[in-house]
């Protein structure tokens, strides 16, 4: 039977059973490891890794999820790859957000549910405590959960936009869309009070320790993981210059104002951009998109000045132009982190 190794970015080996009937992540959870995953579909993305030896099927999966120039540098889906010989996969992350248990299922109370501009639904929850977990809530800025509304039906996954704490609270930002499992749901019976099933947390996606600045960039509930890590630099009081680019269609779709200010007042080292696609007479704030502003910003930095860490939220299409925008003006790829938005 052949052998797949995870390698972690800080050098960290994991060698596991593996065969071409099963997937490189059902083989990982197998031998007890529990990997960064979200979909488990090959529709996300979420679990896309390096092989960097050995020869792998690739099953179907979503062109988002793994464009084919993606695929000649190597990249994988572990949900849909399946070795054929002995392979050693290059994991995008250290061995601290490996798993060596099984992922925490919870129950959680919704507490709260405000809606804003641009059909977005801000709802908080509270743990019901339990005897395994106690009543505290503890995860790693920029992770997320998947919840599963009061009638089991169908999970969904959603960031945390809050930080993790010993009140067991969190916070999550979700966009209604039409048809949408979880969108139903909050647009028809969500009320204060409804039990909800979470798992988690989970995911990769995280602040990294480099001195370097920190700009945020994003639209829409892509604000999520960076509100998480925002406010997780704003807890531990960090210097460190950040930048959050939050982009919307129009100006009556510009939220989170309140939560924003509150932000800024908790950390000065913060400048917040909010541009809109489609600005009316009464808008007097910054144009275009998201990225549009990304590629002004970095054009505005002085010559010779240090490329900034980028952290990135939002749907396949505005990473591939946010990534174009970094690289043509200098930030190393290794500079730029990301996280994907599910539609839900």
């Amino acid at each position: 039977m052949p052998t797949a190794t995870f390698v972690t970015t800080d050098g960290v080996a994991y060698a596991v059973p593996a065969g071409p009937d099963v997937n490189l992540l059902d083989a990982a959870d197998a031998a007890g490891y529990t990997l960064t995953s979200m979909c488990r579909q090959g529709g996300c993305g979420v679990c896309r890794a390096r092989r960097a030896s050995g020869v792998v099927r690739v099953g179907e999966h979503a062109p988002d999820a793994l464009p084919p120039d993606a695929e000649k540098t190597g990249q994988v889906l572990l949900c849909r790859t399946y070795a054929t010989s002995d392979v050693t996969i290059e994991l995008p992350y250290d061995s601290t957000r490996l798993a060596s248990a099984a992922v925490p299922v919870r129950q959680v109370r919704i507490t709260s549910i405000d809606r804003w501009p641009g059909g977005i639904v801000a709802f908080s929850v509270v743990v019901v405590p339990d005897a395994q977990h106690g009543s505290a809530l503890q995860f790693e800025a920029g992770q997320f959960a998947e919840l599963t509304p009061p009638d089991g039906a169908h999970a969904r996954v959603y960031s945390f936009a809050s930080i993790g704490n010993w009140d067991g609270t969190a916070e999550f930002y979700v966009k209604l869309r039409p048809g949408g499992y979880f969108s139903e749901y909050l647009r028809g019976t969500a009320q204060v009070g409804d039990v909800l099933t979470m798992r988690g947390p989970q995911g990769a996606f995280a602040l990294h320790e480099t001195g370097r600045p920190r700009w945020m960039v994003c639209g829409g509930t892509g604000l999520a993981p960076l509100m998480s890590m925002l406010r997780h630099m704003a807890d531990w009081g960090e210097t460190t210059e950040a930048r959050l680019i939050l982009g919307v269609n129009r100006p009556d779709e510009v939220f989170a104002t309140d939560a924003l200010a509150d932000l800024q007042a908790s950390l000065p080292s913060l400048c917040v951009l909010v541009p809109v696609v489609e600005p009316d007479a009464s808008w007097d704030g910054p144009v275009g998109t998201a990225v549009d502003v990304l590629a002004r910003e970095l054009d505005a930095l002085p010559a010779g000045a240090v490329r900034p860490d980028l952290y990135l939220c939002g749907p396949p299409g505005f990473l591939d132009a946010a990534h174009a925008a970094a690289a043509s003006h200098g930030v190393p790829g290794d500079q730029v982190f990301e996280e994907r938005v599910l539609r839900n």
